[in-house]
């Protein structure tokens, strides 16, 4: 009974320490993960547990925990790259904005919003050296602390704040790690006082969170008093550091709660002029980078790409909105055509807005529209609800109800006139590329071959500044090839132009969603894209940035019927109430769905990868598996020479009969002087004496040296990297 209740202390302390220790960190860095992340790292806690508490567990543990990692790789169905890239720069970031440059605002790259597979691995070797510590016979407490203690330090620093259920439960688990004893004994008692104690401990902390949440605490002023005393004690460490308590803000600072109580300010995008021109030469702000805008929730998962407005007229250091056609708005084309498809789905997402704005954010494929071609009055709309279709198909072979079919052929001359023009200087640079390039009108993947040659020209960087040009798109081409959004939008929009293809520079946010979960959207989420004009279809979304963490969206090529005039669109009205709908298509109507190339994968609901590419990168589990026998490795070779040279003799004696049993177990004999000591040991209270304690010692290393040259490579793997004997 004894064994069995310090297995299940082992597996309770391993779950608390890690969850609370992910939890924190998360917390700590702005990190977002997926709800089912923590079904898939309590299952890895598991099969750690297993793989280090039972005898020969390992055997089967370990090859379950490799196919766990390539479940969670294909559960998740993402690059695991961009998430390790995102992750380190938070990590520097925080480390810039909090000990080299306090009070600095670090410029984030961005490369993803969700970490989930990232932190399924770096929780995956927190955990598994964890389990070695909690497993360990006389060093439990030092080598558990030596994890915890560090990452809950650092996590506060970044934090600034102590946030409650994550700093309870590393509490917790200290308190029961001490309490359940400093070494690991399978028929000692520390599983009946974790019984004992975490039960009233747990019920004490829950009550005290329960009734004195940290979100609803009202500071007074003696709180106040007693945290500028506290400071002067902590006045070192921000000397050590560089950091100022002298801007912090206290929640009950009445000139704090005053600005709570300001008006909402108007949203201007960083690139927006006052003239209502996208200006190019405009920098970075990296200030106000992580100012919320709104928040999200969308009753599905993935990267959801919302447009705010586009821009068409090109004037070389930056984009003015294109001539408006009077009979009507093209934004809901698209959304009509794949509505009608058998693989559109029908989704919605709430939009709940912090500052004001003057478009809505609409995610693509919806219905909604306010006349406009390149954008949607908010009529001061704060909180509303959009329907729209979620399409991952094919383009080519989808067709618009009749009416809309009549207004999109009207559309289509607009579109062939307005979004082809450009500066015939600019042209004529843009169409020498092209021909250097081998990028050809007739090409029938013409839209995605400009779209990766766009991506592969340049280096993403925020900082680039502006350039000493007046025609950007073509100086980033030719000469600067570094930038960010704006430039490598403006740069494929010049490229598809000057090749025959209606295109336009849009702008909006891209954020990572998960069901039911709200999702908040920072000023750093602003991106833009182009939109190119398939005939018959509408304006659709591609991809061209590099670095940015947005996969590239396949395209079809674009059809080029000619286009006869018809009547007007009657377009639905955007109205006041806050749910905007998709309308259905008409019955009689005919649905599309034919052959050519995949649609966008980004706008919606995740991005997807081809087979191909999946099975090459899910190879890189295996440097992840050899990393993990590294550390076992190294931490099963500490454990045996601190074990066996520790200076407590009468320990160091069981240690050597406990070493030389698995060794005889290989094929040696043990050596009948380990045996009589560890005998004496055991059952007499004598002293050892130091003779006695080094004869042992050297009987055991002969018997690892006689044993392991003539062992098999399957046997000697097991006796040197998972024993670490040798």
């Amino acid at each position: 009974m004894n064994r069995l209740l310090n297995r299940l202390t082992n597996l309770v302390l391993l779950v608390l320490g890690i969850f609370s220790l992910v939890s924190l960190m998360i917390d700590s860095f702005g990190c977002r993960v997926a709800p089912s992340f923590w079904i898939w790292l309590l299952l890895a806690c598991v099969l750690l547990w297993y793989a280090g508490t039972f005898k020969r567990g390992i055997w089967i543990g370990m090859p379950l925990c490799a196919l766990l990692l390539y479940g969670a790789y294909r559960f998740f169905g993402r690059d695991p790259w961009p998430e390790a890239q995102d992750l380190i720069d938070r990590i520097s970031g925080a480390f810039y904005s909090h000990i080299t440059h306090p009070g600095s605002a670090y410029p984030y790259a961005n490369y993803t919003q969700a970490h989930s597979l990232v932190f399924l691995l770096v929780a995956f070797f927190l955990a598994a050296y964890l389990i070695s510590a909690l497993t360990s016979r006389n060093l439990r407490i030092s080598l558990s602390m030596l994890e915890t203690l560090p990452i809950f330090i650092c996590c506060i620093i970044v934090n600034g704040s102590v946030p409650a259920l994550a700093s309870a439960g590393i509490l917790l688990f200290w308190f029961l790690l001490v309490a359940t004893g400093p070494g690991y004994n399978p028929d000692g008692s520390a599983g009946r006082t974790l019984l004992c104690c975490i039960l009233p401990i747990a019920l004490v902390l829950g009550g005290l969170l329960l009734l004195h949440r940290p979100e609803n605490y009202v500071y007074t002023e003696y709180d106040l008093k007693l945290s500028q005393r506290f400071e002067r004690y902590t006045h070192w460490f921000d000397l050590l550091t560089g950091r100022s308590s002298e801007a912090d803000v206290y929640l009950s600072d009445p000139e704090h709660q005053a600005e709570s109580d300001q008006p909402r300010t108007r949203y201007h995008s960083a690139w927006d002029a006052e003239d209502s021109s996208m200006r190019l030469s405009q920098e970075y702000d990296h200030e106000s980078a992580l100012i919320p805008l709104f928040e999200l929730r969308s009753d599905t998962g993935g990267k959801l790409y919302l447009r705010t407005k586009c821009y068409g007229d090109y004037q070389g250091t930056g984009w003015l909105p294109a001539e408006e056609l009077s009979a009507g708005s093209s934004l809901p084309f698209t959304a009509f055509a794949v509505s009608q498809s058998p693989e559109g789905v029908s989704r919605s997402v709430e939009v709940r807005t912090m500052v004001d704005f003057d478009t809505l954010c609409i995610p693509y494929y919806a219905a909604v529209s306010s006349g406009s071609d390149v954008f949607v009055a908010s009529e001061d709309q704060i909180n509303y609800k959009i329907s729209y279709t979620e399409y991952h198909g094919l383009f080519e072979g989808l067709t618009l109800p009749g009416d809309a079919a009549s207004s999109e052929q009207v559309y289509q001359l607009h579109a062939h006139n307005a979004y082809v023009r450009l500066p015939e200087e600019t042209r004529a640079a843009a169409l020498a590329i092209c021909a250097e390039a081998g990028l050809r009108a007739e090409d029938p993947d013409i839209i995605t071959a400009v779209a990766a040659y766009v991506q592969q020209l340049g280096d993403y960087d925020l900082d680039v500044g502006a350039y000493p040009s007046d025609d950007y798109a073509i100086y980033f081409l030719t000469q600067s090839h570094r930038g960010y959004c704006i430039h490598y939008a403006s740069a494929a929009t010049v490229l598809y132009r000057a090749l025959g293809i209606p295109a336009r520079v849009t702008e909006g946010f891209v954020a990572v969603t998960y069901p039911g979960i709200p999702t908040d959207v920072l000023a750093q989420d602003a991106h833009a894209w182009v939109e190119v004009y398939l005939d018959g279809v509408g304006w659709v979304p591609v991809e061209v940035t590099h670095g940015s963490g947005f996969a590239t969206l396949e395209m079809p090529a674009a059809p080029d019927p000619t286009p006869e005039p018809s009547p007007e669109l009657l377009l639905p009205e955007s109205g006041t109430m806050p749910e905007l709908s998709t309308p259905q298509p008409t019955p009689g109507d005919n649905g599309g769905g034919g052959g050519g190339s995949s649609g966008p994968e980004e706008t919606g609901g995740g991005a997807g990868e081809d087979g191909g590419s999946r099975s090459w990168k899910a190879l890189l589990i295996l440097p992840c598996l050899a990393l993990a026998l590294i550390l076992w490795y190294l931490l099963a070779r500490l454990l045996f020479e601190s074990q066996v040279n520790q200076a407590d003799g009468r320990r160091a004696v069981l240690a050597c009969w406990r070493y030389a049993n698995r060794a005889s177990r290989f094929g040696g004999e043990l050596p009948q002087i380990i045996v009589d000591t560890a005998e004496k040991v055991a059952f007499s209270p004598h002293m050892i004496r130091k003779d006695e304690l080094t004869q042992c010692r050297l009987e055991l290393k002969d018997l690892i040296e006689q044993v392991y040259p003539g062992l098999n490579p399957f046997n000697k793997f097991r006796f040197r990297i998972l024993r670490g004997m040798k």
